[in-house]
């Protein structure tokens, strides 16, 4: 019986995950969420399509060294950048708010339409209690 829940269990959370990446697919977001052990936030979720079509923002400012050609799908940011700094890599966490909020803070100075700079909850949702 235990054996059956728990496919049943797992079955289920894989259905979820499809439906989640088709429905995310589809409307041109992203999640982003840390698989670090201690989650302090909520994940992001960033309009792929608003901020490749609408703000022109090229593939390889957030793909770095990802080649369409060579590469259908550019690798996951966690491939590269692990939970602990190994290296010269730097953290997921750490190079995600560099990347987005580096880039908003620009476009700040430069007077122009920017995202969120300084307020965690303005990117990750609250928690609820």
């Amino acid at each position: 019986m235990k054996r059956w829940t728990f496919l049943l269990v797992a079955a289920a959370f894989v259905a979820g995950m499809v439906l989640t990446a088709a429905i995310a697919g589809e409307e041109g977001t992203v999640l982003i969420q840390n698989e670090y052990s201690k989650r302090l936030k909520n994940p992001v979720t960033l309009s792929h399509k608003k901020h490749a079509e609408e703000y022109q923002v090229s593939c390889t400012e957030c793909h770095h060294t990802w080649k369409k050609e060579e590469r259908k799908e550019p690798q996951k940011c966690v491939e590269c950048h692990k939970e602990q700094q190994e290296g010269k890599a730097i953290s997921t966490k750490l190079a995600y708010h560099k990347l987005c909020m580096n880039c908003h803070k620009e476009l700040q100075k430069q007077s122009k339409s920017a995202g969120p700079t300084t307020k965690c909850n303005d990117c990750h949702p609250s928690k609820a209690k």
